[in-house]
């Protein structure tokens, strides 16, 4: 991730200790680890976020060509009524 290797991660522990001392190291890197684990928990909650709107707007996308499909069918049961009677008229005159 960081591509940091053990050298590097001696010079930062070394500077550290002393930086703060090590007395004071346990705790800082208590508080560390509870910062990185509340960014980590707002990140996947921006994930979740994100994610629900993408699918409400998938979901209203679907439901609009629902809408759109469900309005095909009433168009066709408007021309049925005019074949009846060309069918009655073929019963009543085969060819």
């Amino acid at each position: 991730m960081f591509d940091i290797g053990m050298i590097e991660m001696f010079m930062i522990v070394l500077l550290a200790v002393i930086v703060v001392g090590p007395k004071d190291l346990p705790a800082l890197l208590r508080n560390i680890g509870r910062f990185i684990s509340k960014i980590r928990a707002m990140g996947q909650e921006f994930q979740t976020s994100i994610k629900q709107m993408a699918d409400e707007v998938e979901l209203e996308e679907v439901t609009r060509k629902l809408n759109e499909a469900g309005n095909i069918p009433l168009d066709a049961n408007d021309t049925a009524p005019d074949i009846k009677p060309e069918e009655e008229q073929d019963k009543k005159d085969p060819v």
